[in-house]
């Protein structure tokens, strides 16, 4: 029987044990049947760090890759951290059809499609309530149709 020796085993000790801490780390965050449809709500619709000049839409819109192969008509973009968007899922939200309704205001850009290529947006930051989709307590749709800037009633 022969056995590794020498840099190739501690190379391959430490390749496994960096594929099993990372596989636990992320399977510990995400359940796993809303994992894919939650990571791609965050890419899609959330940004903590917006900027406040003219060219936010243009830019936010070009980098997560909505702008090809074309032009995505509209997108919104929810600021605060991913804390207090999934928080809606659970006791920060209330029933809402078959989607969750934000109890607090929230600032979100939207992001409309003026014209292009090259794709150009305008911009509406008007604070609101989020109307979303949640699977397995996570988010995983926002339902950009329903913009709720006055709550009938709070929670």
């Amino acid at each position: 029987m022969k056995l590794f020796k020498g840099p190739g085993l501690v190379s391959l000790v430490f390749l496994l044990v960096a594929l099993v801490s990372v596989s636990e780390v992320d399977s510990s965050k995400h359940p796993p049947g809303a994992k894919v449809r939650y990571m791609h709500f965050l890419n899609e619709h959330r940004d903590s760090n917006p900027s406040t000049g003219g060219r936010y839409c243009n830019d936010i819109m070009r980098k997560r890759g909505l702008t090809s192969p074309n032009c995505k008509e509209k997108n919104s973009f929810i600021h605060p951290n991913d804390t207090a968007i999934k928080d809606v899922c659970g006791d920060r939200g209330e029933p809402y059809g078959t989607l969750r309704l934000s109890c607090n205001l929230f600032q979100v850009t939207t992001c409309d499609l003026k014209g292009g290529p090259p794709c150009k947006y305008s911009q509406d930051n008007r604070p609101r309530h989020i109307a979303i989709a949640c699977d397995q307590g996570y988010p995983v749709h926002y339902d950009e149709g329903n913009v709720v800037l006055n709550r009938p009633q709070p929670c």
